[in-house]
């Protein structure tokens, strides 16, 4: 079995495994204490904060940011919770960050299964939240830890309620029963989109997972895709879906459909599908499965990575190498700024 598609399948595995570790998580911080969060991480680190904010924004009183970058925002003070995830523990834009917040005398938690800033969090004490290394090292395959993780400490910090521990085995539940649908569904899907340009709408409140299912096709099936949102997209995007004819024509239009899903959002995703017929090859509805948001997050992650594998398979390129972003950071560590 090639490692990804192990991965993959072992998803639900992974998700136990969370929920074990979130469950032992301690941390020293009030809510009262607490004004403002700021999640910093990148790529499969990163994402996890994304999803985490679309699934909390209705409930959460504090404001919350996610930063995939060197810069921490200038309001970053005492009451900031500075939540950094970083799997390997050595990312270096989340490092840079985190020395930042500690200037500020924020309040600091990690999600790390080692490296510098497990080293750190260790020297400084700060709260953290261990996940297990897994050999071969895959941050993106690791979405079920740093997602949990993160739930685990706004929950601990009674920052958001406790719901989602039940919603958390629920989803779990919903993928061991769909497993066979699931698989089955993304060979289908991933049929229609090979050498094609996959272009994923949803309504806003999947934005990040959407992203996620980009992140996926990217470094998985190592093919482009391109995402955006409703209503966002009727506001300025709609209008190019005109030239250029040649690369519409070669494009595969994804719709992640969820009972969750603004009214208003589906009737616009209505509309607007004989305008992408016009042009694209085809419009593809993908439906979410689930009671609560986060079942649907659960559900969609796994069947948008089965997707991106069974592309890749389709490419007939290997899942697991990422080799140019590889000589990225090699490239990088050779210069000092």
């Amino acid at each position: 079995m090639h490692i990804i598609q192990k991965f993959i399948a072992d998803f639900p595995a992974q998700l136990t495994d969370a929920i074990a570790y979130g469950e032992k998580i301690e941390v020293k911080y009030q809510a009262s204490e607490i004004r403002n969060i700021v999640i910093a991480g990148l790529g499969g680190s990163g994402i996890g904060g994304s999803l985490v904010k679309s699934l909390i924004n209705q409930e959460l009183k504090v404001p919350l940011e996610v930063i995939k970058g060197y810069d921490l925002p200038a309001y970053v003070n005492s009451g900031t919770l500075l939540i950094a995830s970083s799997y390997s523990g050595n990312t270096e834009e989340t490092l840079l960050v985190v020395e930042a917040a500690r200037r500020c005398n924020a309040k600091i938690a990690c999600i790390t299964s080692g490296g510098k800033l497990l080293q750190l969090a260790t020297e400084e004490g700060f709260d953290t939240a261990p996940i297990p290394v897994t050999e071969p090292i895959c941050p993106r395959a690791n979405l079920g830890y740093s997602l949990v993780q993160l739930l685990y400490l706004l929950m601990k910090y009674r920052l958001i309620g406790s719901q989602y521990e039940r919603q958390l085995q629920d989803g779990l539940s919903l993928i061991k029963n769909q497993k066979f649908s699931i698989e089955s569904e993304a060979s289908k899907i991933a049929s229609r989109l090979e050498d094609k340009l996959p272009i994923i709408y949803c309504d806003e409140i999947f934005g990040a997972l959407a992203v996620r299912f980009q992140q996926q096709i990217n470094e998985n099936s190592k093919q482009f895709a391109h995402v955006n949102v409703f209503p966002e997209m009727n506001h300025n995007e709609l209008v190019g879906w005109v030239f250029p004819k040649s690369v519409l024509k070669e494009s595969v239009v994804l719709l992640l459909q969820s009972s969750f899903n603004h009214p208003r959002n589906t009737k616009r995703m209505e509309i607007c599908t004989p305008i992408f017929n016009k042009l694209a090859t085809d419009v593809l509805n993908i439906e979410a499965k689930g009671d609560s948001l986060l079942e649907q997050f659960i559900y969609l992650i796994h069947l948008t990575d089965w997707i991106s594998f069974e592309l890749a398979n389709r490419n007939k390129v290997d899942a697991f190498e990422i080799d140019v972003i590889n000589l990225l950071k090699n490239e990088l560590a050779k210069v000092n700024v």
